[in-house]
């Protein structure tokens, strides 16, 4: 019996579509205290003075806190740069600086706006391009705006590039995008009576979060626990510690249950949103069309602190190719500091900018070589045995089949089309992409109940995509012969489950699933011992399937799991086993890496995008009319889970394509902080049709029956699939990012100044 490749329902969808489940902002304890922050309202200043005498003395409020009530202890994803509250200098507008507890919100937000702040402006760099300046002004004092780059060097690309036919350089600027997550950040934090601390928290990673607190509050992990009760979204947007450092040290020092809550406002302006970039690559080709070097330069906006960037710079630099062989490379990502809001992790980090500029890049190959769209990729593609740019050998590659489904439909949408009406044109493009699967480590423990049902716990959290409730729960299944609904997973929480690296990198079911099948078969190894004895075989001669232990070919010999179970318990002891798994570390062979902490792609995934797409040349709008999405995941272990994961992926990217902008200022200030001016995508920008194509025969090595990521790749191609239907229209792509109508109605004149429309 076998659940696995079924469509399952998701076990939590009828708590979340009633409004029964519980989200951070829905715990309320006895003495809870709301917390307000108050935040710097320029990007770069001196703190001369900060006033909370008239805070301190206002009805309802407990306690306020400055930096001088903190040790100065700093935190960050790679750098320990951050301050919890800001010390001396403000480094962006948003940067908290004062904390304000009260009986309620309400007193909370009145004494906060009684803070007085005396700030002595300093000047402030706040785009890539002044940072990169000889006398810009520096984020941090005495430190360069330039952090250490990733980057990866092979061959010699000097040489391919003087003796190549020719040579094509791309350069690309990308915009700010907020992860758009209906539920805005928030953490309580309640003391738990044995001289710790108990933190609930919207996180994608509760035992990041643990680790973080410990350090900066100097308490052991035991001391504290952290729990993700339901989860309204994240997107990477909640990978790190967030608002628990705020509530934490609140709690410590009232010694009361803390909770501080983002308002819409601030979640966007000091939230860590997708970072704006600038990425210029260059290449040396051969008359035939065939790529013999690459050099890329990458510039990553971290914004007032390193965050996420350094990672996120290894990541780029691995995507400097593409899905594409290029012998020669030297491939540098470089994160930039800026007075502005830190950027983060948002789904696929670095990915949409990186493939927009990389296809962009090969189109503008094509046209130079003669040749049409999918020839010249299907002149350089990666093929089996070939390395990446890092290094990795690549044993199995799907990418030409993907480009095969996807060009054949493009030609059906050409054929079938009809007209189109006056001051409207219509345009086809395909763009190709690799991506990830983070091998990072993960654990769960499986044990039998006395019923013959499951229990999965674990510290993986689920975040919406149905990963772990369902796909951890029906691979547990499959190896205990239970139907899906008699395995329960239990997630997100510090205290139950064992180590998780978080929701992210295209890896929960990937690592936690791998966690859960090895305790699953020692459990199932635990049974087949128990039940041996009573059925009078070996224990390799039992088979788990419908509740029951059978000897194989004896159908009729068997006992009731529950009666194992229950005997197990008086006999033996409980039926429980802890799985764990960590990817072992890829070999990497003839480059030379400097900076990278993130070095593979591990079980990498291939995925080429198809878009229709009409313009209207008196507006600028791009509407997408039917979409193509065709991935390598390895084997389809959900088929609802993995079809709304590339759906949602497909709109969030053309968002990210079409309309979605941070708009921050000269002065670093975001002007758009709220989802009115802030454009997501709704029902009406969504393409008519989305059809999505899982391409079979690539199982993953190392993955859960042959499952590799899915999460974040479908967010990564829509804006290049869009970008090279435009070019099909107008014979040229836009070099700067989003496209929406302004920018292409301006994209528009310039074309026709220059005599090219």
């Amino acid at each position: 019996m076998t659940v696995l490749g079924a469509e399952l329902p998701r076990p939590d969808s009828a708590a979340k579509a009633s409004g029964l489940a519980r989200y951070t902002e829905d715990f309320r304890p006895d003495g809870l205290l709301h917390c307000a922050v108050v935040r710097s309202p320029v990007a770069s200043a001196r703190i001369l003075a900060v006033d909370t005498a008239a805070a301190g003395k206002a009805a309802g409020v407990v306690r306020v806190l400055t930096a001088a009530d903190l040790p100065d202890r700093r935190w960050g994803t790679v750098v320990r740069d951050q301050p919890v509250l800001a010390r001396e200098v403000v480094r962006f507008a948003g940067e908290p600086i004062v904390l304000v507890a009260a009986e309620n919100k309400a007193a909370a937000d009145r004494a906060a706006a009684l803070v007085g702040l005396e700030l002595d402006p300093l000047p402030a760099t706040t785009t890539v391009d002044e940072a990169l300046r000889e006398d810009s002004w520096p984020v941090h004092d005495g430190q360069p705006n330039c952090l250490s780059p990733a980057r990866i060097r092979r061959g010699d690309v000097d040489a391919c590039l003087r003796d190549a036919a020719f040579v094509v350089t791309t350069r690309i600027e990308s915009h700010r995008v907020h992860q758009g997550y209906l539920e805005p950040r928030a953490t309580l934090a309640e003391p738990d009576g044995m001289g710790g601390i108990a933190v609930t928290t919207s996180s994608q990673a509760p035992f990041v979060v643990r680790q973080g607190l410990a350090a900066l509050l100097d308490l052991p992990m035991s001391k504290i626990s952290v729990r993700v009760p339901a989860l309204g979204g994240g997107f990477g947007g909640k990978l790190h510690l967030g608002l628990a450092p705020l509530a934490a040290v609140m709690c410590l020092a009232t010694g009361r249950p803390v909770r501080v809550v983002c308002s819409r406002e601030e979640d966007m302006r000091a939230g860590n949103p997708r970072e704006n970039s600038v990425v210029e690559l260059t290449s040396a080709v051969d008359q035939e069309g065939r790529i013999h070097a690459r050099r890329a330069l990458v510039y990553l906006d971290s914004g007032a602190y390193a965050f996420d960037t350094p990672m996120i710079a290894s990541i780029a630099a691995l995507q400097g190719t593409g899905p594409y062989r290029v012998d020669a490379v030297d491939l540098t990502a470089v994160p930039v500091a800026t007075n502005t809001c830190p950027t983060g992790s948002f789904r696929g980090p670095s990915g949409p900018q990186l493939t927009y500029a990389v296809e962009t890049h090969m189109d503008e190959i094509a046209a130079a070589a003669g040749l049409s769209p999918v020839e010249l990729r299907r002149r350089n593609l990666l093929h089996a045995g070939d390395r990446g740019p890092s290094g990795e050998l690549l044993p199995d590659v799907a990418m030409g089949e993907c480009l095969d489904v996807a060009a054949e439909r493009l030609a059906e949408w050409r054929r079938e089309a009809p007209s189109v009406q006056p001051g409207r044109r219509r345009g086809y493009g395909l763009a190709c992409a690799w991506w990830l699967t983070s091998g990072a480590p993960a654990g769960a423990t499986v044990t039998m109940n006395e019923d013959g049902t499951a229990t999965v716990l674990t510290g993986g959290t689920e975040i919406g995509t149905g990963a772990i409730v369902v796909g951890v729960a029906a691979l547990v299944a499959d190896v205990l012969g239970l139907s899906y609904d008699q395995v329960t997973v239990r997630a997100g929480s510090t205290a139950e489950g064992p180590y998780d690296s978080g929701s992210k990198g295209s890896r929960s079911l990937y690592g936690v699933g791998n966690a859960a099948l090895e305790a699953a078969e020692a459990v199932a190894r635990q049974l087949r011992e128990e039940a041996a004895e009573q059925l009078e075989t070996a224990p390799e001669d039992l088979v788990l399937a419908d509740g029951r232990l059978s000897v194989r070919g004896l159908p009729q010999a068997s006992v009731a799991l529950a009666d194992v179970v229950t005997g197990a318990i008086n006999r033996t002891g409980p039926v429980v086993a802890s799985g764990r798994f960590r990817a072992a570390r890829t070999p990497l062979v003839g480059a030379q890496l400097d900076g990278l902490p993130f070095d593979a792609f591990n079980e990498a995934t291939f995925h080429c995008h198809a878009a229709e797409i009409e313009l209207d040349c008196e507006t600028g709008r791009i509407e997408v009319l039917r979409y193509l999405a065709v991935h390598d995941i390895g084997t389809v272990l959900n088929p609802a889970g993995a079809r709304g994961q590339v759906e949602g992926g497909v709109v969030q990217g053309l968002g990210y394509a079409l309309s979605e902008v941070l708009d921050v200022g000269a002065d670093g200030i975001v002007r758009n902080a709220d989802l009115v001016d802030y454009r997501l995508p709704t029902i009406a920008d969504v393409p008519r049709e989305i059809e999505t194509v899982f391409v079979a025969g690539y199982p993953g090595a190392t993955g859960p029956r042959g499952a590799k990521g899915v999460g974040e790749a479908p967010v990564i191609v829509p804006a290049a699939a869009v970008g090279a239907a435009l070019r099909d229209i107008l014979g040229a792509t836009p070099h700067v990012l989003p496209m929406d109508p302004i920018r292409i109605a301006d994209f528009l004149d310039s074309l026709e100044a220059a005599g090219q429309s």
